[in-house]
């Protein structure tokens, strides 16, 4: 491994360790106190407690991967994506590891092993042999994809369009009428592909290319999926590849971490100066530190417990224990209500299934998964798509991120439709 820093990644070491500090920062402030910890405290008997000792040791290990992410040689976009993966996984369980008393330390060293695989596994050089494409061929395939491809929908939704839900009226009308009337295999697999992966691709060469009309398309298009059934989350796909349009995936970075510490700064000054915890709920708690909480629940709930893929894969000659889904039946056991449909992750579904070797397996298929993608030359322009899939994994298992939320979709897309765009596309 080459030992090389340069100014770019030097400076995102930095903003690292202080998104890290802020966010311990905040734990111990405010987050610990905040209502969800507190049930789960009571329920799983948790004891939030900082440990000095514990802060030295997990803090060690957290600058030590950000000193090795910063010094190692690496493509840019697997650099990038072992960013989210230090921010979104590692460190909200070494705040968790170092304040909460008798933490089951496998979870600290579960996210440990998931960087640590898509580090390794993805430096592994692996070769296509595809033919070059270009990126006229590339947005006229994806166009023809998308027109094809929404035919169904429009066959199917089209006699129960409203279109007062563009004002955001009537909405949960509309998909109660939706729901009742329409069931569908390949629109309820597919919606979630087109919103998120394939139309924003096109839209990323409409933009590129200054294509009005494929823009245009590519637009109209999300506003009729949104139609069907009023999911503004619909717009999610648009929303990151806008945002990570621009700049090198290094720089994206740099931004993206100017903004979370930015944010945490101005949640820490609501929260203490104004008593106000919403902002810190909805930029801190629920997208960093809530997954940690409910990776301490899972290993709780299923040590000793595991599941075997029952739920899912091997479900036809394994029975599953429960009358109900995994989620259901965790957020019935610490918050009182299965309502609270607490899902895990993708740590905490390896775990559920088949303890530490469930983790490892997790996390080498992701890491395979990385390494194929670092392999293809793919433009930081589509980088938004990446960024939805790893924000996939912090909530849902493997199976439901590959499968409901795209995962084999957008790898296609990276195989035959984005390879080699980095170059074609400065």
């Amino acid at each position: 491994m080459v030992i090389k820093t340069d100014k770019i990644k030097y400076g995102n070491l930095k903003l690292l360790v202080v998104l890290y500090v802020l966010f311990l920062t905040s734990f111990s402030l405010v987050i610990k106190d905040l209502y969800v910890f507190l049930k789960a405290s009571e329920t799983a008997g948790l004891v939030y407690d900082f440990s000095f000792l514990k802060f030295c040791f997990g803090s060690l290990i957290v600058l030590a991967n950000i000193f090795v992410l910063s010094s190692v040689k690496l493509k840019d976009m697997l650099y990038a994506v072992l960013v989210l993966v230090l921010v979104f996984f590692v460190f909200p369980s070494a705040v968790l590891f170092i304040n909460v008393d008798g933490v089951d330390m496998r979870i600290f060293l579960s996210q440990n092993i998931f960087f640590w695989s898509i580090l390794l596994i993805g430096k592994i050089k692996i070769k296509f042999s595809s033919k070059k494409t270009s990126l006229r061929s590339s947005k006229n395939l994806l166009l023809v994809v998308v027109l094809v491809g929404i035919v169904p929908f429009v066959v199917l939704y089209l006699p129960y369009i409203n279109l007062n839900n563009l004002l955001l009226r009537e909405v949960y009308e509309t998909r109660a009428i939706m729901a009742s009337n329409i069931s569908n295999l390949y629109t309820d697999y597919t919606y979630s592909w087109f919103s998120k992966l394939i139309i924003p691709s096109l839209l990323v060469f409409g933009l590129f290319r200054k294509n009005k009309t494929t823009v245009f398309l590519g637009i109209s298009s999300l506003i009729f999926l949104y139609l069907c059934g009023a999911n503004k989350a619909v717009f999610a796909g648009l929303i990151m590849v806008l945002v990570l349009y621009r700049f090198d995936y290094r720089k994206k970075m740099n931004y993206l971490l100017l903004f979370l510490i930015g944010v945490t700064l101005l949640s820490l000054f609501s929260s203490l100066v104004f008593k106000n915890n919403d902002l810190m709920v909805l930029t801190v708690r629920r997208p960093f530190l809530l997954p940690g909480l409910l990776d301490l629940l899972y290993f709780d709930f299923f040590d000793g417990n595991n599941l075997f893929w029952s739920e899912s894969i091997t479900g036809s000659f394994i029975e599953y224990p429960y009358d109900k889904p995994h989620s259901y039946i965790v957020g019935e056991e610490y918050f009182g209500k299965a309502e609270w449909n607490a899902n895990n992750g993708i740590i905490s579904d390896g775990f559920m299934n088949f303890g530490m070797i469930g983790v490892t397996i997790n996390a080498v298929i992701v890491g395979l998964y990385f390494s194929t993608l670092n392999q293809l030359n793919i433009s930081g322009k589509f980088f938004g798509l990446i960024f939805l899939f790893i924000f996939s994994l912090i909530s849902s298992s493997l199976t439901t991120v590959l499968l409901t939320h795209g995962g084999f979709v957008l790898l296609l897309l990276a195989i035959f439709v984005l390879k080699d765009t980095r170059k074609q596309m400065l």
